[in-house]
Formats: structure tokens, sequence, C-alpha cells
């Protein structure tokens, strides 16, 4: 299957722009509301995304570093693991729906401060150019046998190129919930 980087880096712009802009200009107010004390507010969403960030970002640095170099004439094509498929998919929202709901595992709960937004979506800008110089890092190098661990650990790899599809079908499905949260909030 050939990766297509300009793709998923454009999807990961996409995603980056909405917090930039249309989140990022909510008031303290919308943005800490919660329909209940069970729920997340859109900044706890974002500060969840922050906590993905902390633990996939070193791990996608590791395995791109340890990938040689891809010929200048080849385009990459990568293996693809059926648990890789089938978690994308999970993830990936149809439409403004999330297909499944699921739980977080405890070490992803937000970490905010319905007083620190400018702290929480400062972090997550910060995390976004560094998935991005990733990526960008990443359409370089010959990637094709090169897995890294999920959040799962060492137990559960995913191919690099379908671990960057899976942290964007996440960021999607959040991206859902902040719409959600944000109509719910009017």
């Amino acid at each position: 299957m050939e990766v297509n980087f300009e793709q998923i880096l454009q999807q990961s712009n996409t995603l980056k722009n909405y917090i930039k802009s249309d989140v990022a200009e909510l008031s303290d107010s919308k943005l800490n509301w919660k329909v209940n004390e069970k729920k997340w507010s859109a900044l706890e969403v974002v500060g969840h995304l922050n906590r993905v960030y902390e633990k996939y970002l070193d791990n996608f640095k590791m395995a791109i570093d340890s990938a040689p170099d891809l010929p200048a004439d080849e385009v990459l094509d990568y293996q693809s693991t059926i648990l890789g498929r089938m978690s994308i998919y999970a993830m990936k929202p149809k439409g403004k729906k999330r297909r499944f709901k699921m739980k977080t595992f405890d070490f992803f709960n937000p970490i905010t401060e319905p007083n620190k937004k400018h702290e929480t979506l400062d972090l997550f800008l910060k995390n976004k150019e560094a998935f991005n110089g990733l990526l960008k890092q990443a359409r370089t190098k010959n990637l094709k046998n090169i897995k890294m661990p999920t959040a799962l650990g060492e137990k559960m790899k995913f191919y690099v190129p379908e671990c960057f599809r899976f942290i964007l079908a996440h960021e999607e499905r959040h991206i859902v919930q902040i719409g959600t949260i944000l109509e719910e909030a009017k």
C-alpha cells in the first residue's frame, strides 16, 4: 500500500487549524462547559489529545530515526496489519458521529485546569507542529518494516504510517466530540 504523506499532512493541518481558529477563539465558559461532571469539556478533550501526543511523539521519533533513508526515486510502500486497519476504522468517525463509544485509558485522562486555557491550547499546537514535523521527516525514510508501540506498549505495535493514520482518526473522533459538546452548550 502506498503512503500519501501529503494527504496525511493536509488532514493534520485541517485539524490543527480547526483548534487554532475555531476552538481557541471560544470563551472560557464555553470551553469549560460540561453536560455533567462525568463528561469532558471541550478544553478537556484538547487536554486528552495532549496526553496522547505525550505518549506517541517520542515513539514516532525513535521509529523514524531508526529507519534507513528512502532512495530519492522510490515511493514508500508499507504493509498494514489487520489490527491496525480495524483500529483506524473503529476510531474514525462516520460523518458527525463517532462509530463506537470507547472508554479511555486512565493515563490518557486529561489534566487541564479551567483557568489554563492558553497553556492547554498552546501545548496542543506545539504537539501538532512536532507531529507534522515528524510526518515531513517520515517522507524521506524507508518505513516499510518499521513498527512502533501503541499506547498498549510493546505487545501491540503498528507500522509507522498506519500509526500516523490512527492518531489522525483519533483526533477526528475528538473533533466530532468537541462539536457535539459545543452544540449542547448553546
